[in-house]
């Protein structure tokens, strides 16, 4: 694999991914919320919802759909991250946290990712540990972030609203098959 389809490779795999992942996580709050003002149901009454009581509410879940992005894309951006997935209490400053993360991905430069694939970083949740950058998104981040989006889109069709499996995937480029 040449150099330039390693760093595209990466980015597209994990940074490119978020990307996208999260602009799908935008029109599906969109939807919840419509969903809610059609239905009279309040915003908090989604956003605390579960799917189990042991389980993270919908804002929770939210907040780590937020979280993990960034606290693997600092490794290879210019600059410290936003502050997101902390303290985010209503769809509006989800809206806002998700226009943050948005704009902090892409500035990435997609060379970087793959310049700094072997570099061991520290995982979120045990800082004197770490894997390469690449271990690190293929074990953890990237099936942690899906976890949280399947959940946060679970809590919401299991409170009615009306989602369908190409919310969550959202919109892609198919080719026909010969």
């Amino acid at each position: 694999m040449t150099q330039v389809a390693q760093n595209a490779s990466f980015h597209r795999l994990t940074i490119a991914a978020i990307i996208g992942s999260l602009e799908n996580l935008g029109k599906i709050l969109t939807k919840a919320e419509a969903h809610a003002r059609a239905n009279k149901i309040e915003p908090d009454v989604l956003l605390s919802a579960r799917l189990y009581p042991d389980m993270f509410s919908l804002i929770q879940q939210l907040q780590y759909a937020l979280y993990l992005p960034m606290d693997f894309a600092q490794h290879f951006a210019d600059a410290p991250p936003p502050r997101v997935g902390y303290e985010e209490a209503t769809f509006e400053d989800v809206h806002a946290s998700l226009k943050l993360a948005d704009a902090y991905l892409k500035a990435i430069p997609v060379a970087r990712l793959a310049d700094r694939a072997e570099r061991v970083v520290p995982t979120f949740f045990d800082s004197t540990r770490g894997l390469s950058a690449e271990n690190y998104a293929a074990i953890i981040v990237m099936p942690d972030f899906y976890f949280h989006l399947t959940i946060a889109y679970a809590i919401l069709r299991h409170n009615g609203v009306p989602l369908g499996k190409s919310d969550l995937i959202g919109k892609y480029k198919s080719v026909p098959l010969k």
